[in-house]
């Protein structure tokens, strides 16, 4: 059977906004309350539990609040640094489970879904997950409530409408339409809705479960068949989680929280030897893995590094990682209990034979653990290697791009800039010189006829008679990037009589683009 669990985070924006923002002067005790700006003037936007036990109500103008309670201390609201750090402690909440969703509201909705099928049995029993991860949310000082259901929109309503009556402040579910039919209208996710329903007398779920669903579509819309349906397990609902579905995981939970930065890079080495173990299971390397590193007080860091080529090394993991805690500066608080490494890319792991004789070639696998660790020190947009790009005019067929563990590939010239797949990259061709020049260089070249080969030319106050001759090579324009005045170049292999070889090219068809090409040296062997 599915399990969804739900928090929900009644005065999460005021209470966000007090872990944030605190000041010395401050007193708990004050009524404290969020404001934001409407077409009516300043309003309520959420209150906090002292203030809502005076008798504010969300909504209400500033003026009057003020007049009821005038010690109310407020601040600006911020919905957008609301969701954020909602999300943050979402991930966060990954210590339970791998599937977990912030699930934003208007304030007293806000909450967190988790799926944690499968996973009470980590914890001893559903009873002991959901008692821990009620106990963590409080000592940070937040207001939550937790119900556990086989359905999300179950567990959700139970958490807002009926776990806040419990002692305890949560309870878990089996059978699912006898727990529906207690709730409120209101627990159905339908907004604006259940006002409409309670105006027919319709307040309970039970006075609606009955009717017929056309009825129903006809009158209040199709979400409100499609909320219970979804309640009652009849349709599917789809909790889509912050981290995506991943193979490979590796993860070690202390009772004690870590305190060391060593202490970290050992959880490290020894994640890093479960998760090649996995690896080397399946045949596949890493080619990008993430660290998870969960503060006991609610925060989360996370490192990502990747590799230039499949590794299954944990030696080699272990060491980039250590770099990387060395130079981020990890502020481990109060502790870091869980310490997690998630394999985020792979590739099928080819096998390699050593050489029987001594070679001076510089082997792949060591080189590809050099880029890595230079990367990790020096940053990945550092590490260039040289490339051939799509243009077949020379100057521009080669350049840098970046380590192997980018993509994709990002290609740049003076003109534009090209990305591409590694399987577009064109293989080099094979008929170009040794040396080509970054700029070709003017010559003044002799030529029997105007569009033949040269038999002499003037390079750096150098004259060189040409032997032998070898083209023409054409190379046309390339007309989605080079402006009107560019023109054909027809390329030729020279060789003079001192045994020299030189690459040349006349820009422009005679009588065609011109009437007095130019000659120009580009490389030389």
């Amino acid at each position: 059977m599915r399990r969804f669990m739900s928090f929900s985070l009644p005065r999460w924006p005021t209470q966000r906004r007090r872990r944030t923002s605190v000041s010395p002067s401050d007193n708990p005790d004050q009524p404290f309350a969020l404001v934001h700006t409407t077409t009516g003037g300043e309003r309520l936007y959420a209150l906090d539990t002292n203030a809502a036990r005076r008798g504010l109500r969300e909504g209400q103008s500033l003026a009057d609040a003020k007049a009821l309670e005038p010690d109310l201390r407020i601040a600006a609201a911020n919905p957008d640094a609301d969701r954020r750090l909602l999300q943050a402690l979402a991930r966060w909440c990954g210590r339970w489970s791998p599937w977990t969703a912030p699930d934003p509201g208007a304030p007293g909705r806000d909450g967190i879904l988790l799926d944690i099928t499968g996973c009470a049995r980590l914890f001893d029993g559903e009873k002991n997950l959901v008692t821990a991860a009620l106990t963590a949310m409080r000592d940070q000082g937040l207001t939550a409530h937790v119900a556990v259901a086989p359905t999300i929109g179950l567990a959700w309503g139970l958490a807002r409408y009926a776990a806040p009556r419990r002692k305890e402040g949560w309870l878990s579910v089996d059978d699912i339409q006898p727990a529906l039919n207690t709730l409120p209208v209101e627990a159905l996710r339908i907004g604006d809705t259940a006002a409409t329903l309670r105006r027919f007398g319709l307040k309970r779920v039970s006075d609606i479960s009955a009717l017929p669903g056309a009825s129903l579509t006809r009158r209040f819309g199709r979400d409100l068949p499609r909320r219970l349906a979804q309640a009652g397990g009849s349709e599917d609902e789809v909790l889509n989680p912050l981290q995506h579905k991943t193979v490979f995981r590796a993860r070690l939970r202390f009772p004690e929280a870590l305190l060391l930065l060593d202490s970290l890079k050992q959880a490290v080495s020894e994640n890093a030897k479960t998760l090649c173990a996995h690896l080397e299971g399946e045949g596949r390397g890493l080619r990008q893995v993430e660290l998870h590193l969960f503060r006991v007080d609610g925060k989360t860091h996370l490192l990502t590094l990747g590799t230039a080529a499949p590794a299954c090394d944990p030696g080699h993991i272990s060491r980039l990682f250590n770099e990387k805690l060395d130079r981020a500066e990890i502020d481990i608080g109060f502790g870091i209990d869980v310490v997690e490494l998630i394999v985020t890319r792979t590739e099928i792991m080819s096998g390699s034979q050593n050489s029987l004789v001594r070679t001076a070639h510089i082997d792949a696998e060591d080189m590809a653990r050099l880029t890595d660790r230079l990367g990790v020190r020096l940053g990945p947009e550092r590490i260039k290697q040289a490339a051939y790009r799509q243009s077949h005019i020379p100057e521009r067929a080669s350049g840098w791009r970046a380590s192997p563990a980018s993509n994709p590939l990002i290609l740049r010239d003076n003109a534009s800039q090209i990305s591409l797949a590694p399987s577009a990259i064109e293989t080099p061709t094979p008929d170009r010189p040794l040396l080509i020049l970054t700029r070709a260089e003017p010559a003044e070249a002799v030529a029997e006829i105007p569009d033949g080969p040269p038999r002499s030319f003037l390079w750096r106050r150098t004259r060189h008679q040409i032997s032998r001759a070898e083209g023409p090579e054409r190379l046309a324009p390339e007309w989605w990037r080079d402006q009107l005045a560019a023109k054909t170049r027809d390329y030729f292999r020279v060789e003079t009589t001192d045994g020299r070889r030189f690459w040349l090219y006349r820009e422009g068809l005679y009588q065609t683009e011109t009437n007095q090409p130019v000659w120009y040296v580009h490389g030389a062997s």
